[in-house]
């Protein structure tokens, strides 16, 4: 018996060892890729701030585009069925599913029964044509699925709380599996015309495993009623019709 015992602990101490990319590497497609199929959500409120995710909490905006947005449309586009555009569609509150086939990944939304077919063989993007959803070209880096995506429309809102973008818009999205039910997801965005430096947001992806959990029918009925949107920390510029001031009490003085 001892052999036997010596040889299960020294195994165990094996796989201890082990580093944690050897042992949650994703399972892999029949053409060697790593398999990033399922459903997936976030758990976050990124798409009430993206700032909230990302790096710093801080958002680079060029001062002439930061007054061009408290200027704009105080309404999220959602209200009016708008897509979301990329990279929000990713952390709506709603789940989406990976298919993938050879040369193509296909992402499958929920929310407004939106979706995207990525091909990741190589190619140039298109000219002089915008889209909600943008063009994206996908390419593996090891076990990384990496989207680079452009000509995405500037009507877009990067969230509800009025982060805005121009039609210079570059977005490079990263999924990498890291365990058998969560997904790192990155995103750089690169506006020249609306921020200062490119900028990275990041998140976990969380897989939906309930038994016969499935994407199931998301219709939306257009229900703008006028309401601003702007949270209190992105205040309307003063004078704004739309705006809903908020007092807060005076700080209560410190006890003596």
């Amino acid at each position: 018996m001892k052999p036997v015992h010596c040889f299960l602990t020294a195994a165990a101490l094996v796989l201890i060892s082990m580093p944690a990319a050897a042992q949650t590497e994703a399972p892999r497609t029949a053409d060697g890729k790593p398999d990033l199929q399922g459903i997936w959500q976030v758990h976050n409120a990124a798409n009430f701030d993206v700032s909230e995710v990302a790096e710093g909490q801080e958002i680079p905006y060029r001062p002439e585009a930061l007054e061009r947005e408290q200027k704009g449309d105080r309404v999220d586009p959602v209200a009016h069925c708008a897509m979301p555009g990329v990279p929000r569609i990713t952390y709506m509150p709603f789940p989406f599913q990976i298919v993938q086939r050879p040369n193509t990944v296909v992402f499958v939304y929920e929310y407004l029964h939106n979706h995207r077919i990525v091909h990741t063989t190589p190619r140039e993007h298109l000219q002089d044509i915008d889209f909600y959803m943008g063009d994206s070209i996908g390419r593996w880096e090891g076990n990384t699925l990496v989207i680079d995506v452009t000509n995405l429309d500037e009507k877009t809102w990067l969230d509800a709380a009025r982060h805005t973008h121009s039609d210079a818009l570059h977005v490079v999205e990263r999924y990498t599996r890291v365990s058998p039910t969560v997904m790192n997801y990155e995103a750089n965005i690169e506006d020249p015309k609306t921020y200062t430096r490119p900028w990275k947001i990041s998140m976990a992806l969380h897989r939906r495993t309930e038994p016969g959990f499935e994407l199931r029918e998301q219709e939306c009925t257009e229900g703008d009623d006028g309401r601003a949107i702007h949270p209190y920390y992105r205040p309307a510029p003063r004078g704004d019709p739309l705006e809903f001031p908020r007092i807060f009490p005076a700080p209560k003085e410190a006890a003596r």
